[in-house]
């Protein structure tokens, strides 16, 4: 028992740091509504029950041996992210346009597919996530019988901390949202979110994991 606790607690270290996913579930709350907010949750977690599969299977551990394979991830979810955070920065010169008569804005109309997608391609091309399976996962695990039916609980663990965690996340976002409904203020929330996802995007790149 301690050890899963020590195990649980670990992993929710490691999902408060804010990363991709933690902007990609603020921005989807925020813009869209707690509904498509826990639709992205929902694609982060999905991403983390498709890793987890590969744990349970092995198959993630030859993955991580092939160089170019790891690179590629790297380099896609770098993309990825650089996408976002100029969608994010088009957002807010569209949030600066005073030409129309509203000062307030209105939710941005993104389908729930776009917003699970968004957190899926979040988790799925962020290698640091498939660190955590390769890296601090295996340290709880003994080899021999009963290895996958403790690496199935472990990760059951694991997804179902950050869906918890995002989904609280998404309830909160909803107070921060009150205040972004100028227009001005909502641009400068924009370009602080593309800001950072393109900063992200790069450390990804310059990362030696």
């Amino acid at each position: 028992m301690e050890e899963v606790i020590t195990f649980i607690t670990i992993t929710l270290m490691l999902i408060l740091v804010p990363g991709p996913d933690f902007f990609v579930v603020m921005r989807n709350s925020i813009h869209s509504g707690k509904a498509n907010g826990a639709m992205a949750a929902l694609g982060i977690t999905t991403g983390h029950v498709c890793y987890s599969l590969l744990v349970i299977f092995g198959i993630v551990f030859i993955l991580a041996k092939m160089y170019y394979v790891f690179l590629a991830i790297k380099i896609l979810g770098a993309c990825y992210l650089i996408y976002l955070g100029l969608k994010s920065i088009l957002s807010a010169r569209k949030s600066m346009d005073f030409s129309e008569s509203e000062t307030q804005l209105k939710p941005d109309r993104t389908s729930y597919f776009t917003s699970y997608q968004q957190g899926f391609l979040s988790t799925s091309l962020n290698p640091k996530a498939l660190l955590y399976y390769i890296s601090i996962l295996p340290q709880f695990v003994s080899a021999g019988d009963g290895a996958t039916a403790k690496l199935t609980m472990l990760t059951a663990i694991t997804t179902t901390v950050i869906l918890t965690w995002f989904i609280f996340c998404v309830f909160i976002f909803q107070y921060i949202k009150k205040l972004l409904t100028r227009r001005k203020v909502k641009a400068i929330f924009d370009y602080t979110i593309g800001a950072v996802l393109i900063a992200l995007s790069i450390n990804l790149l310059l990362s030696k994991g």
